[in-house]
């Protein structure tokens, strides 16, 4: 069965009778009439008592069909067919009531008054179409009861009576048939209505979901739109800054190459690194670290106008390009301006902090001619800007990209040097004048290329350190100082012990208590046996996790030394503050001495100041007799330098070790001093 017409059979029967119900009054009311008219012309001639009970029965039954259809009415219409059959009923008993007054009040003796209760009772049959037009079995229900009784009454007269019967017949047959075409008309009204009413139902609901779907459509294009902006900012814009990224400076630069080609004019690009700000941002945090670049990127912008364009290539790194140069010295001009607005001082939170800026600067079309060459030769002027000193600006020159050249071959030679086994540990002893022994070495790091030869510590460390080799290099350095010293303790001297340089790097990217504790075990070492060196540099730049990694050192047993003392430019708090053991008198200090008043008289205050302090004291480059004897008789007894040994590989060191009378031949040294 179709659903669709199942569903539509529903709902005209539905609303057949919720009419009938509707037409329902109009039908009570008239029987009601009719019957109260009919027991009052016929009273002349029938029982008054047949009379009375008749109406009687009448009014009861008319009554308790109105309650019925007053609750009816108070449901719902979909509720009505669960009413049909006491509907039925009543229509049943009305119409078999009022057919019933042929035998309880027909006239026999007046023809007249006989032919009045037929045509009436003719007259209610007509009027139930009407009424009952929309349910055929209402219609029966009603009219056929009043049809019998009036044609048994007919059939039961005389012959004129007769024929008035198949009278009747033909025309209840009539009544019938066009009950049944009205019927059937409305029906098909109904179907007609609901199907229009649903079609404009469907149009209407398509309408709306059309409309919502337009909608939703426009809603979802808005998102997408703005997702796409919002893709389109992340992918192009840095989120901290709102500076243009690394990815859109590249899409600029090409740009304003393919503009500078055309148009034959020259480009700059500017290549920005904040000094200090690691500084910062280790001592101070990370949040007070993006206040500063939200700072120095707002002032960095108030210098650009639209022939220029700013980017944050990422950390403390921007980029500027400048369109249409006229001189190189409109880019002088404004790389000047930059390093005089980031100089004064920023405010955050009561902290009061200073930074400079290094520029490098390289010029199209005289520097090159590719972005990629252009942001490299910027990028080297940057770093020649900071070999100057920082917070000035340089432009690059042919002399920086052989030294650039120089940089990249050292660092991708580098690379591959501990593989190769082109680092060794070289042992420079210390020795302790005042009891005349040997009481260890200091570490130095040496590499040996096999096409380069000895490359210079001063010349590989820098560059390591600057591409994070020196994290690397570190760990393999105190894997093999821990080896060696281990050998040495065991076959030469249970007492001696070695001190290495440590790198801030190495502070602040390795866990190195742990990474020297797990070797320390290894290797059977006392925590003592091992001296690490800091530069007082990198003292003077402490962050918070640098000073919780030197307290972790010393709680180990760790001895810590400050290397090349007094080349810092900083307060000497660091000295009661930090667990420092020992300071190195640089040799810087040591060379002209003891001629130079000024170099003795900053060594006498610096050894002063260990003595005070109750700090260990080491005076190295040490190489001649003036010098040692200086400082033995203002209280250095610790020395180091070439006066005794240059820097000797393990074997070396054991065999200087292992010499017979070794003490005597330090002896025979110091019996000249």
């Amino acid at each position: 069965m179709n659903p669709f017409k199942s569903k539509l059979d529903a709902r005209i029967r539905a609303e057949r009778m919720h009419v009938l119900v509707q037409n329902q009054p109009t039908s009570l009311i008239s029987t009601l009439a009719v019957s109260l008219f009919l027991v009052y012309i016929l009273a002349p001639v029938t029982s008054p008592m047949y009379g009375i009970l008749w109406m009687g029965a009448m009014i009861a039954l008319t009554s308790i069909r109105a309650v019925h259809l007053r609750k009816v009415k108070q449901l719902e219409a979909s509720d009505y067919l669960a009413q049909e059959k006491w509907l039925l009923y009543g229509a049943f008993l009305s119409g078999s009531l009022f057919g019933s007054s042929v035998l309880v009040l027909f006239p026999y003796d007046n023809v007249g008054l006989q032919a009045l209760l037929f045509f009436l009772m003719s007259s209610m049959i007509a009027g139930s179409v009407a009424v009952y037009s929309t349910h055929i079995l209402a219609f029966l229900a009603y009219s056929l009861p009043i049809f019998l009784f009036f044609f048994y009454r007919a059939f039961t007269l005389t012959e004129l009576f007769l024929f008035l019967a198949f009278i009747g017949i033909f025309y209840y047959v009539i009544m019938v048939t066009t009950m049944m075409r009205v019927n059937r008309s409305i029906i098909k009204t109904f179907n007609t209505q609901f199907l229009n009413h649903d079609l404009a139902n469907n149009l209407s609901h398509a309408k709306e979901n059309l409309e919502k779907f337009n909608h939703e459509l426009f809603e979802e294009n808005q998102a997408h739109l703005k997702t796409q902006k919002r893709l389109y900012h992340l992918a192009n814009y840095d989120p901290l800054t709102g500076l243009a990224n690394r990815n859109m400076f590249k899409e600029s630069l090409k740009d304003s190459l393919k503009t500078a080609q055309q148009e034959h004019t020259t480009m700059a690009v500017l290549f920005l690194d904040l000094d200090n700000f690691k500084i910062i941002n280790d001592t101070l945090g990370h949040a007070m670290g993006d206040k500063l670049l939200i700072g120095a990127s707002s002032r960095l912008k108030s210098l650009i106008n639209d022939k220029s364009f700013i980017a944050r290539l990422g950390g403390d790194e921007f980029v500027i390009i400048v369109n249409e140069v006229q001189e190189s010295e409109e880019i002088s001009t404004l790389a000047q301006k930059i390093i005089n607005l980031l100089e004064k001082p920023f405010t955050f939170d009561e902290n009061e902090m200073y930074i400079g800026t290094s520029i490098g600067i390289s010029l199209f079309p005289k520097d090159g001619q590719v972005a990629e060459t252009l942001i490299a030769y910027a990028d080297t002027a940057m770093y020649k800007a900071k070999e100057k000193g920082k917070n000035n600006y340089q432009f690059f020159n042919a002399n920086m990209y052989d030294q650039m050249q120089f940089r990249h071959d050292i660092e991708t030679k580098l690379h591959h040097a501990i593989a190769k086994n082109e680092l060794r540990i070289d042992y420079q002893p210390k020795v302790d004048v005042q009891e005349n022994r040997i009481v260890g070495a200091e570490a130095l790091l040496r590499w040996e290329h096999t096409e380069l030869g000895e490359v210079s510590p001063s010349v590989f460390i820098p560059i390591a350190e600057e591409s994070s080799l020196i994290n690397t290099i570190g760990k393999w350095v105190i894997q093999k100082v821990c080896e060696d010293l281990a050998f040495i303790r065991e076959h030469f001297d249970a007492s001696l012990s070695i001190s290495v340089n440590i790198s801030s790097s190495q502070i602040l990217h390795q866990n190195l208590p742990e990474l020297i504790g797990e070797h320390l075990q290894r290797h059977t070492l006392p925590p003592q046996s091992l001296e690490l060196e800091f530069t007082e540099n990198m003292l003077i730049k402490q962050s918070r996790k640098s000073i919780q990694v030197l307290h972790e050192l010393d709680a180990m047993g760790i001895r810590l030394a400050i290397d090349d003392f007094g080349t810092g430019y900083s307060s000497l708090n660091y000295l009661k503050t930090l667990p420092i053991h020992t300071l190195k008198i640089d040799k810087s200090f040591i060379t002209d001495t003891p001629l130079c008043q000024g170099d003795c008289a900053i060594v006498k205050t610096i050894i002063t100041l260990a003595q005070n302090l109750n700090l260990s004291l080491v005076a190295e480059g040490i190489e001649t007799t003036e010098q040692l004897t200086f400082l033995k008789n203002n209280g250095c007894h610790l020395i180091q330098g070439f006066f005794f040994s240059q820097p000797l590989d393990r074997n070396a060191f054991c065999t200087y070790l292992s010499e017979p009378g070794i003490e005597n031949t330090l002896g025979y040294h110091l019996s000249s001093v």
